[in-house]
């Protein structure tokens, strides 16, 4: 089987320090990519950028990517260092359950704010470096939960509805300058925002595997696989999609026995 090349690709992954982020990073470093990691957590982005330095070339920005003048500067300062953005992988998301009744201001524009706006505010800065130079690839980390609603996830599933969307007007709109924008609908992953849920009795990782039909959750390297073909030249003639990569959750419907 050949291995996808990335190589002289310099990619930025929001919320890269931990996670699906650290997963897909790591993913485009051993397929000859240069990294830029994007993350708020200073300590923590350091600390991993120092674990993937034996793989290949890793630089990190400090930033938050709900503030236009601090993604105008991530920007920049990744221009400086690896010469270009090819790749922008909008990885950054949260999830706070909490029933619509219950609901807080602040927790629907947290939701909004990270899960969307983000998306915005960094996919305009990398693709007008794209524009610039006339190619380029923005793939979104969205949700399954932006099709399929789940009571206490009035927040969430709002906003990754929102990201599908997103996607789709950026690839059409973007397409003339051979930019390409999808979107990875993603299943439950084992994480630390599963792991963290699960403490606060929000789910059972038990039920959601068997609610699977591959009878497990998904991995930080099921996502990066499927961001690395969505950004590999393999994947060219494929914009404005969204690739649900759950195990079989979607379409096990409603039907489907457990």
């Amino acid at each position: 089987m050949n291995q996808i090349d990335l190589k002289n690709k310099s990619a930025v992954v929001t919320g890269g320090a931990q996670g699906i982020g650290l997963a897909i990073a790591e993913r485009f470093l051993v397929s000859g990519a240069s990294v830029c990691l994007w993350d708020r957590d200073e300590k923590m982005v350091n600390k991993t950028a120092g674990s993937l330095s034996s793989k290949g070339r890793v630089e990190t920005a400090v930033m938050e990517v709900t503030d236009l003048e601090s993604v105008k500067n991530a920007a920049r300062q990744t221009k400086e260092a690896l010469g270009r953005i090819d790749i922008l992988v909008n990885n950054a998301g949260i999830t706070r359950p909490q029933l619509t009744l219950e609901m807080t201001e602040e927790n629907w524009d947290q939701h909004m704010d990270i899960n969307a706006k983000s998306i915005f505010l960094c996919s305009q800065a990398a693709a007008r470096q794209m524009k610039a130079r006339g190619a380029g690839c923005i793939i979104n980390i969205g949700s399954i939960l932006g099709r399929n609603a789940f009571p206490a996830t009035l927040g969430y599933c709002s906003s990754k509805a929102a990201v599908d969307q997103m996607t789709k007007v950026m690839a059409i709109e973007w397409a003339r300058y051979s930019i390409r924008v999808n979107c990875i609908a993603s299943g439950y992953i084992e994480s630390e925002m599963v792991d963290g849920l699960e403490e606060d009795g929000k789910l059972t990782v038990k039920d959601l595997v068997r609610r699977t039909p591959q009878r497990r959750l998904g991995s930080g390297t099921d996502i990066a696989k499927a961001v690395r073909f969505l950004a590999s030249e393999d994947a060219g003639f494929i914009t404005g999609e969204v690739l649900v990569v759950d195990g079989g959750w979607k379409g096990r419907g409603v039907s489907w026995p457990i």
